[in-house]
């Protein structure tokens, strides 16, 4: 059997196909090629944002490194503050259990709470009194009058003919009055 192909009557439903299969090829083309674009601008933009968060990481880096520099600093200083000593402490602390009559010409000791005091007061009576003045307050561990004797007041001085108690006082006194700022 012999098929017979009339080019005249099918030439119409022939362009008519390739028409439509060259239109559906040059769609399927631009629709790669745009999405190829798409995607380049895609990888593009994922480089950029990538170099960009890379700068971001170094920047930060660099920052942080400073910042624990800076927070080693201040841990530091929070140390030497956190044992730094207060004589301040101690001197208000003294200036407020020192009666009024009592008066001190010498002092020595250190930060570990012991010292020793050298006084004058009016009165044995008053020698009396400041020890016990001091055995009030609670920050005071221990207390002693070493040696107190009266002497008479020097012409020069403006308290002339009045008796002086002189006394050695050794006053032992809880050191964490001077860790912590008491204002």
């Amino acid at each position: 059997m012999r098929v017979d192909f009339d080019w005249n009557q099918h030439l119409s439903t022939l362009l008519f196909s390739v028409i439509v299969t060259a239109l559906f090829v040059a769609e399927i083309y631009f629709g790669l090629n745009w999405w190829a674009e798409y995607e380049n601008n895609r990888v593009i933009a994922s480089e950029l944002k990538y170099r960009q968060v890379s700068t971001d990481i170094v920047t930060l880096r660099t920052e942080s490194d400073q910042i624990l520099a800076f927070k080693e600093k201040v841990d530091a200083a929070s140390s030497l503050l956190d044992n730094h000593i207060y004589w301040t402490n101690f001197l208000d602390w003294l200036e407020k259990n020192t009666l009024s009559t009592v008066t001190y010409s010498g002092f020595s000791g250190k930060s570990d709470g012991i010292y020793d005091l050298t006084a004058s007061a009016n009165t044995f009576r008053e020698v009396s009194w400041q020890t016990r003045a001091f055995l009030a307050d609670s920050s005071v561990i221990s207390v002693n009058v070493n040696e107190a004797s009266m002497q008479a007041g020097d012409d020069v001085t403006e308290d002339a003919g009045i008796a002086k108690v002189n006394f050695n006082l050794s006053l032992k006194v809880d050191p964490k009055l001077f860790k912590a700022n008491l204002k």
